[in-house]
């Protein structure tokens, strides 16, 4: 009896080992096969990445296949903000054509013709402000009976250097001390130039009722105590090296300051582009009972265009404790001057 127990309880544990070691077998394999499925996904997707890249290079090489043009350009040129008018200058070099082949460009429906000027053609266009034609430009080439045209599907406009150029945020509004408003906050500073514009001057103004009370010179307050990010240029690099060039005039090495001094010129081109960071502002500033106080970003570019960002705007009261009302700019009043001085709001 004891025996047939014995055989029994052996078959037992034999029949439970063998299934243990079937499930660990067979999780083995499933964890094999998953392994190869993530395997199989991962190279799926790098042959699905590698055929759309294929596909785009394919396409884009049809396209300029395709195309009836080498290379074109249109750039602002200028704006009339009295009129409400930018020009532009346009250029294209077709792929194509013969001294009498005839070249415009149609801004929309406003044809404009082009003069050949060596390898290209060439010309001006004065657009209303409030279009900016993305993807509505075309090219047509007139050759004896042929007409052929092309639309710049990638054109998104020029205008749009004009948004967003000056911001900023002032943390506090001013208080008041003995007839004065005190400013003690910090002030946030952003000046874009939207690879079009360099500025001669970032400033922050303070005025009353239209006239300018105190202007803050922002890019040395930033050299000075601020956080900044600008991109211009590396005096010190300049400095560095034109320090570099008096020392080998004393040694006779002309050569190598030369190129020390060409070098660090090539960092940059000594214009502001940019300007991002935060100072701080400290002052008291005499004011009069019933002014419009005015706090605003200034931006002055180099192209003659001025920028303004109003941070704040209030009217002090009779007292000259407090402002009796002040303006909801929590978007910032953002305007443009032209060289002439009319005014945008893009």
């Amino acid at each position: 009896m004891n025996l047939k127990k014995n055989i029994f309880n052996a078959i037992t544990i034999i029949l439970l080992a063998a299934l243990i070691a079937g499930a660990v077998l067979l999780n083995n394999r499933i964890k094999k096969l998953e392994t190869q499925m993530s395997y199989t996904s991962d190279n799926t997707s790098v042959i699905l990445s590698d055929v759309q890249t294929m596909q785009d290079d394919i396409k884009s090489t049809l396209e300029e296949e395709a195309s009836l043009i080498t290379d074109w350009d249109i750039s602002l040129k200028s704006a009339d903000f009295t009129d409400m008018t930018y020009t532009v200058s346009v250029s294209v070099v077709p792929k194509e054509y013969t001294e009498d082949t005839k070249t415009s460009v149609f801004f929309g429906t406003n044809e404009i013709p082009l003069e050949l000027d060596g390898i290209k053609y060439t010309g001006e266009a004065t657009l209303p402000l409030s279009e900016d034609y993305a993807g509505n430009v075309t090219f047509l080439f007139v050759d004896g009976n042929k007409r052929s045209t092309e639309v710049l599907d990638k054109f998104e406009g020029v205008t749009s250097v004009f948004k967003n150029v000056a911001s900023g945020i002032l943390a506090d509004k001013p208080t008041f001390d003995n007839g004065s408003i005190k400013l003690g906050t910090d002030v946030d500073v952003a000046v874009m130039g939207n690879d079009y514009f360099d500025f001669n001057s970032v400033q922050l103004v303070v005025a009353s009722s239209g006239t300018e009370l105190k202007t803050y010179d922002i890019r040395q307050l930033l050299a000075e105590n601020g956080t900044d990010s600008a991109d211009s240029a590396d005096t010190d690099s300049i400095t560095s090296a034109l320090s570099r060039k008096d020392d080998a005039k004393k040694d006779g090495s002309k050569n190598d300051t030369e190129n020390d001094t060409s070098d660090a010129s090539k960092e940059d081109d000594g214009k502001l582009h940019s300007l991002e960071g935060t100072v701080k502002i400290e002052d008291l500033i005499p004011v009069t009972a019933a002014s419009n106080i005015k706090i605003y970003v200034k931006a002055v570019s180099a192209q003659g265009y001025t920028f303004t960002y109003d941070l704040f705007d209030g009217t002090v009261n009779q007292d000259i404790t407090d402002f009796e009302t002040t303006a909801d700019i929590s978007g910032g009043d953002y305007t443009v001057t032209d060289p002439s001085g009319s005014k945008y709001e893009p």
